[in-house]
């Protein structure tokens, strides 16, 4: 395992991105603390911001950060393989444009997690900001692949264009999930906002805590039970939210978005 503790936290939001498994993988802990890390306008090292310390054996794939990590900013970005794990809180984008490999946030995660997303698995052990697996700027699509798992909640515009993978959520989700969403699933176990699945074409969105208003645009299909759902609980069970996959059940199925000619659903828990 390679440990990289922050010595203080910065006053200027850092971009961790190079310090990835695949490329520290092998390294001694001098020469990590020797790479370039960009601050701001400046080129610094490592080691100025990170006490860098190797256990064990240091081609494992096991990058760790520990401390004052909320101003670090894209943890795991654009990682193919390996695991890294936060102690506590991280910064904004962790895990975008993620390709592969695992990430584990004990605590909360900043803006825009998960953005991009391509495979792999991130799970964020408190709450998540706006814009999980959403899309980047000026990209037309969202997250691609993978599996998100939230034990908090998470704020708006979750699932922003998303075109595949699973993002599951144990708490509440923001206003906006899954607008513009192409294909993929969203599960809430808290109450979902309004505007959700906001010009959706294909997808699902599963609100087990129910739906703060029903879109306009959204035809009611009836209750269903479905198959696909339990499925989709011994997954919940997997990712370690066995307490949501337990109120999986019947649900009431709202086509939509209609104003769209979307094929997308929101399935509705008649349990909460």
């Amino acid at each position: 395992m390679i440990r990289l503790t922050a010595r203080a936290e910065p006053p200027v939001r850092v971009a961790v991105d190079a310090l990835v498994p695949e490329r520290l993988a092998g390294l001694p802990a001098d020469e990590i603390a020797r790479l370039a890390l960009r601050v701001g306008a400046r080129t610094e090292r490592v080691g100025d911001w990170f006490s860098v310390a190797v256990d064990g054996d240091v081609r494992d794939g096991h990058v760790a950060f520990e401390g004052a990590c909320r101003r670090f900013d894209r943890v795991g970005a654009a990682m193919g393989s390996g695991t890294i794990t936060v102690a506590g809180d991280a910064g904004a984008y962790a895990g975008a444009a993620m390709r592969g490999g695992r990430i584990e946030i004990g605590g909360d995660a900043g803006f825009g997690a998960a953005q991009g997303m391509r495979g792999g698995a991130l799970t964020i052990r408190g709450d998540a900001g706006d814009g999980l697996g959403g899309a980047a700027p000026g990209d037309r699509g969202g997250m691609r692949g993978g599996v998100v798992a939230v034990h908090g909640s998470t704020g708006a515009a979750c699932g922003d264009r998303m075109r595949r993978g699973l993002i599951a959520i144990a708490g509440a989700v923001g206003a906006g999930a899954g607008a513009r969403m192409i294909a993929g699933t969203i599960v809430a176990g808290g109450a979902v906002a309004p505007l959700a699945g906001m010009g959706m074409r294909r997808g699902s969105i599963v609100a087990l805590g129910g739906l703060g208003r029903v879109p306009a645009t959204f035809g009611d299909c009836g209750i269903h039970d479905l198959m696909t759902l339990r499925l989709l609980a011994r997954v919940l069970r997997d990712l370690g939210l066995a307490a949501l996959a337990e109120r999986v059940g019947p649900v009431r199925r709202l086509m939509g978005d209609l104003a769209s000619n979307g094929r997308g659903e929101i399935l509705v828990s008649e349990r909460t």
